[in-house]
Parts: structure tokens; C-alpha cells; sequence
């Protein structure tokens, strides 16, 4: 099989898992509010897959080496599916917030194993040549996944029920495992050597011995913001707005309302990812993009935090839609260049553990702030993160021209 038709369905797998991720979001907040779940609590469940992922994505690296994508995505989404029928779970059997905290606990297990798996894959499959275009795919793929996630879950809830949506999840995924194991390629990967280090934490020594460590530790630490800011506070968030706000699309509530303005939002992300992506390639340094999406990424939070219309809330929602991908690519590339053949699978994990650090903050602090001062103060201290980030953009554009000329 082709490097070019394995990258693809390895982006598809990515799709129908992140599916179950994104059914969540305009379901859990309303839901866990209306069964006296408090704030924090409920921020907590929806981190708990973040914070579970930190556990267990540096040995999900390890693991893509030693199974390959077939059996590594096909037990993963076996794992997501069962997870989800927690959540069905906590409607019919008492102590909800417990079953959806051990769902969404369950997920992240599931999810570590996908989103290391698929991206570290893909890595392998790519060259300097066409990196930028690999990875755009997995990454429209999973950008894809999550507006689908969003409108299913919030028509379904609004149609018929909460219920209704969690069960769907659940079948989705575990079809995805069944395509998985039919239709990936076995991609066995290399064993990790000695080098590799423990099994809890496999190449973090050796990476960070590496003469790229700059490029490595930008390429984790704007992972680290882009899921603090966007994949964290907001998704979880948006609903909150739309409730504080009395925004409606369609005569739609708070939940099918949010659900779609996230969908907008991942779905522009997905339509421009491809163009990013080949723009990466074709750019003399992956850093091309990396200031301009800064700014647009704080210019796009700023408007949320200040829109009261829904025209003002959907420019806000395009404009962190449009510009995260130029955060998030450029860095994925450039990690791809900076380690070795065998050593993709280690640094995704890590690059992961940074995101999950910012995904499992994000909605605690977030959901705090959004109940207790506001969500125009909170969007605007978002807005100032990545604009704090522009000198490291600068800085980190000044190491690969250093890089060049010395090449």
C-alpha cells in the first residue's frame, strides 16, 4: 500500500474516532448542570480524558512502534466505544457524575492510543517534501471529526434525547474499530532501541539531548496553548455563551445553538488545513505562517468576548476556526524534521502530553471563570495568550533562518 492511500485511511479512522470526543461537548455542560453537578465537578469530567491521556500517551508511542496503525487504532477505538456507553450509563443507573466521570476517564485511554497512533503514522509515512500535506490530512481528518461530533451531538439531544446521542457514539466507534482492523495497513513500526528510555517516559532524555531541542520544546509548548485556549476553555465554554448571551440559531437551545457555532468553527479549520498544509511545504521555513495565525487566533477571541449578536459570534468562531491550523501544522511539521526515523512515534506522544496539559486546564479553569466573572473577561484573557506568544514566534523564526544559513 502507498504511503498516499495509508495516510488517507488512517485520517478516515481518525474521523469516526473523534466523533464520540465531540458528541460531548453541547451535551455535558447543560446535562451535568441540570443534575446539580457542580461547576468544578463538571469540569473536572470533561478533563478527565485529558488527564487520563497524560498517563498514556508516551507509552501509546512506544506501542504505534511495536503493533503498527492496524491493531493499535482498532483497540483504541474498541476502548472509546465502551467508554461512551458510560455516559449512557449515568442516565439510568444513579450517580451520574460518576459514570461520566469514568466514560470520559475511559476515553482518554482510548483516545491517547488514537491520536498518537494515527499522527505518529503519518509522520512515518512522510518526507520533508510532502510532511506538511501528511499531516494536514490527519489533522483535517480530526478538525473534521469534531463539528461532526458537535452537530450530531447537539441535533440528537435536541431531537430526541441525550441518551439517543451518547448510544449513537457508541455504535460510530465501534464501527470505526471494525474498519480499522479490516481496511489499515499493518505498518510495523520499529522496536524502540535502549535509546528510547523507560517505559513510562520513552525518548524524553534522548529528545531532549537532540540538537533540534528548540525546535522540539516550541513545537510542544504551542501544542500546550492551542489546547488551552481553543480545544479546552472554549469548546466547553461556548455553550455558556450562548446561554449568558441569548443566542439562538433557528429557534434552537443553548446546546444545538453552541453545536453548531462550534461546528462552523472546525469546520473552517478543515477547509483551510489542506491549503496550510501545502503552503508548509512549499514555504522555505515552516515558521511562514506561525505569526500571522497568532494574531488572528487572538484577534478571533477578542471578537468573541465581545460579540453580543450571533453575526458577531459566528466572526469570532471563523476566525479561530481559520487561524489555528497555522499554529498547530507548522509545529507538527517542524517536529517531524527535528527527530529521527524511529523517534516520531516518542515525540507525538510527548507533543500529546503537552496538548492534554492545556485540554485537561482549559475546561477547569474555564468553566470556573465562565460561571463566576464572565465569559467577555475570560475570552479576553485568552485573546492575550497567543498574542503574548508572538515574540516566541519571532524568536523561533530566527533559529531555522540560523538553522539555514548554517546548513
Amino acid at each position: 500500500m502507498n504511503p498516499a492511500t495509508a495516510s488517507r485511511r488512517i485520517a478516515v479512522i481518525a474521523f469516526i474516532g473523534g466523533l464520540g470526543g465531540g458528541l460531548v461537548f453541547p451535551i455535558l455542560p447543560a446535562l451535568g448542570l441540570r443534575l446539580g453537578i457542580p461547576g468544578f465537578m463538571l469540569g473536572l469530567i470533561l478533563s478527565a480524558n485529558r488527564i487520563v491521556r497524560l498517563g498514556f500517551n508516551a507509552p501509546a508511542g512506544r506501542v504505534i512502534g511495536r503493533l503498527g496503525a492496524r491493531w493499535t487504532l482498532t483497540g483504541a477505538l474498541l476502548i472509546e466505544s465502551v467508554a461512551v456507553l458510560g455516559y449512557s450509563a449515568a442516565l439510568h443507573f444513579g450517580h451520574a457524575m460518576w459514570w461520566l466521570l469514568g466514560g470520559r476517564a475511559l476515553f482518554g485511554v482510548g483516545t491517547a492510543f488514537l491520536l498518537v497512533g494515527a499522527q505518529a503514522a503519518v509522520l512515518s509515512l512522510s518526507e520533508k517534501g510532502d510532511r506538511g500535506r501528511r499531516t494536514a490530512t490527519v489533522r483535517v481528518a480530526m478538525g473534521a471529526a469534531m463539528p461532526g461530533g458537535l452537530v450530531l451531538g447537539g441535533l440528537l439531544a435536541d431531537l430526541f434525547s441525550d441518551n439517543a446521542a451518547f448510544l449513537a457514539g457508541a455504535a460510530i466507534s465501534f464501527a470505526g474499530a471494525l474498519a480499522a482492523a479490516a481496511f489499515l495497513p499493518p505498518l510495523a513500526g520499529r522496536s524502540p532501541g535502549p535509546e528510547s528510555g523507560s517505559a513510562g517516559q520513552p525518548g524524553f532524555a534522548s529528545l531532549l539531548a537532540s540538537p533540534n531541542r528548540p525546535f522540539l520544546l516550541a513545537a510542544w509548548g504551542f501544542n500546550l496553548l492551542v489546547f488551552l485556549t481553543m480545544q479546552g476553555a472554549l469548546l466547553s465554554t461556548m455553550v455558556l455563551l450562548m446561554q449568558q448571551r441569548d443566542i439562538h440559531i433557528l429557534g434552537m437551545q443553548a446546546q444545538g445553538t453552541s453545536g453548531v457555532v462550534m461546528a462552523v468553527l472546525m469546520g473552517c479549520s478543515a477547509l483551510v488545513a489542506f491549503g496550510i498544509g501545502r503552503a508548509i511545504d512549499e514555504a522555505r521555513f515552516r515558521t511562514t505562517l506561525l505569526f500571522p495565525a497568532l494574531v488572528g487566533l487572538a484577534a478571533g477571541f477578542a471578537v468573541l468576548a465581545l460579540a453580543q449578536t450571533l453575526w458577531l459570534t459566528l466572526v469570532g468562531a471563523v476566525l479561530v476556526g481559520l487561524t489555528y491550523n497555522g499554529v498547530t501544522l507548522p509545529m507538527m511539521a517542524l517536529l517531524g524534521d527535528a527527530v529521527g526515523e524511529g523517534e516520531h512515534g516518542p515525540a507525538v506522544g510527548i507533543y500529546q502530553f503537552f496538548g492534554d496539559i492545556g485540554g485537561t486546564i482549559g475546561p477547569i479553569a474555564g468553566l470556573e471563570a465562565g460561571v463566576n466573572i464572565g465569559i467577555g473577561p475570560l475570552y479576553l484573557a485568552i485573546a492575550a495568550l497567543p498574542a503574548l506568544a508572538l515574540p516566541v514566534a519571532l524568536w523561533l523564526r530566527g533559529k531555522e533562518r540560523a538553522l539555514a544559513r548554517g546548513a
